[in-house]
């Protein structure tokens, strides 16, 4: 199990596609701004490999699912709602960038209380699919695997890399 650490690197690298266009689009001027948000953006996605590759090398389990239910839409609704208007704002006085700084500080919040930094932008683009799902004895869990559909009674094998958060692995 991962635990702490894999939040914030999922966290994190669910914000390098944002932090990424921050940096293209000079959001908070250019210089060392963009570089930050550059260098932060890569960090996060070479973290994700780290735990990606820990976590295939990390024993697993049987889980065993009562129902599952995807959760791959909350990426795009991730997207529309806060990427768009983010790479709309252009680098603007200083006044709206502390503004984008503020809205960018509101939403990390929102998405870190609500947990949905699981439905990983750069997961789904790797191949992954996020879904809810509740075991057979009645626990709700995060599921993380490639499959594009689980059906309500799955075995899968999996690695834990938070309490209540499952990567799937291949079979032992």
């Amino acid at each position: 199990m991962l635990t702490a650490p894999t939040r914030l690197v999922l966290f994190v690298s669910s914000y390098a596609p944002l932090l990424a266009l921050f940096a293209l689009l000079d959001s908070f001027g250019s210089g060392w701004p963009s570089v930050a948000c550059a260098a932060v953006a890569v960090l996060g996605v070479l973290a994700l490999l780290v735990v990606w590759f820990l976590a295939a090398r990390s024993t697993g389990e049987w889980v065993r699912l009562a129902s599952a239910r995807s959760r791959d839409t909350e990426v795009m609704a991730f997207f529309v709602s806060y990427v768009v208007p983010f790479a709309a704002a252009g680098a603007g006085d200083r006044r709206q960038r502390l503004a984008l700084l503020a809205f960018a500080v509101i939403i990390a919040a929102l998405y870190v209380r609500s947990a949905v930094f699981y439905v990983n932008p750069l997961l789904l683009l790797a191949g992954y699919h996020v879904f809810d799902a509740v075991t057979d004895t009645e626990v709700p869990i995060t599921v993380i695997c490639r499959r594009r559909h689980l059906r309500q009674t799955e075995v899968l094998w999996a690695v834990s890399l938070e309490p209540g958060v499952y990567r799937e692995r291949n079979r032992p």
